[in-house]
């Protein structure tokens, strides 16, 4: 794994590094929204510094998944809607286990279901891709048509797109056919990965994926 440093990506765009995971935020005019949250909120708030970020402008935190490396330190963010794929729920709520019967959990009690419809706030658009197969309701999202931010839905090495381990993921099959549903997409141009860094060239990393 070779997750990006804190730091500033692209004039909207920021890593923030948590051991071994990426979390990111966006600008939105004075605020940020974040996709996904980390492992330790201790951990995601020194980075925060590290960019003069406070917390609490953080409005929104759209997470791919409830692994805990993702989602762990979402209740940092107290002025932040919470919001996560409704296919994703059985993951938290013991419908589904993550593995075998232990499911997953998320330190709020309070958050909201997206299906696929696209979520408007101040200047950013958010479309929800669900990309099911690490977990059940693993959901990418495009932001302002141009950054896509995959979670675990995809490696990334020497800038091209591939597979997770099969022993990680939820079910492999739905996890291969789900990274066919982010490689034809028109406009993109970044893709911002959880473990693996990110690019700047969207036509190539998806150009060279051999499935």
């Amino acid at each position: 794994m070779a997750p990006a440093e804190t730091a500033r990506l692209t004039e909207d765009v920021y890593a923030i590094r948590d051991k071994y995971v990426n979390m990111y935020l966006v600008r939105d005019g004075n605020d940020f929204i974040a996709i996904d949250a980390g492992i330790k909120q201790g951990a995601i708030k020194a980075q925060l510094k590290k960019l003069d970020i406070d917390p609490d402008r953080i409005k929104a935190v759209f997470l791919t998944h409830t692994d805990s490396d993702h989602a762990g330190g979402v209740s940092l963010f107290k002025n932040a809607v919470i919001y996560l794929h409704e296919d994703e729920e059985q993951m938290i709520n013991g419908e589904t286990g993550r593995v075998m019967w232990i499911g997953n959990k998320i330190n709020v009690l309070d958050y909201r279901l997206l299906d696929d419809k696209v979520i408007r706030t101040g200047d950013l658009k958010i479309d929800p891709v669900p990309t099911p197969g690490h977990t059940t309701g693993l959901t990418c999202y495009r932001v302002n048509d141009k950054y896509l931010f995959t979670g675990d839905a995809v490696s990334l090495q020497n800038g091209v797109i591939g597979l997770f381990p099969r022993y990680i993921n939820k079910n492999s099959r739905k996890a291969r056919k789900s990274v066919d549903k982010i490689t034809g997409l028109e406009g993109v141009q970044y893709i911002f990965t959880g473990h693996h860094g990110y690019t700047a060239d969207y036509n190539s990393a998806v150009r060279g994926y051999k499935k």
